[in-house]
């Protein structure tokens, strides 16, 4: 059987990045997750990171992006990563967000 990994979690923006997704991902291959803005005025920014070992140094996958109101960003990746961080924090203000992953990986 499958290793598979899922969840949703939502969120607030605030005037600090905060990781609004910290992800073990070590026993994962094929990794997905969507971050949605879901205010409808306020823009957000964000920015994805991996770590190749858990307490090691992190590369910038996607470097800080701004996600308008209503915008879903994507991503995909098969690389094998240790752990994935996704990072927020207020575009024009204090935004609503939400999160949806999931990862699979072998028995």
């Amino acid at each position: 059987m499958w290793k598979l990994d899922k969840a949703s979690a939502t969120g607030i923006t605030t005037a600090a990045y905060v990781s609004a997704l910290d992800w073990a991902t070590s026993e994962l291959g094929d990794k997905t997750i969507l971050l949605e803005n879901t205010h409808v005025t306020l823009t957000l920014k964000y920015k994805l990171l991996a770590y190749a070992v858990a307490t090691g140094r992190p590369i910038t996958l996607v470097a800080e992006t701004t996600l308008s109101p209503a915008e879903v960003a994507e991503f995909h990746y098969a690389n094998q990563w240790d752990r994935l961080v996704l990072q927020v924090i207020d575009g024009t203000g204090h935004a609503t967000y939400s999160i949806d992953y999931a990862g699979q990986g072998a028995p």
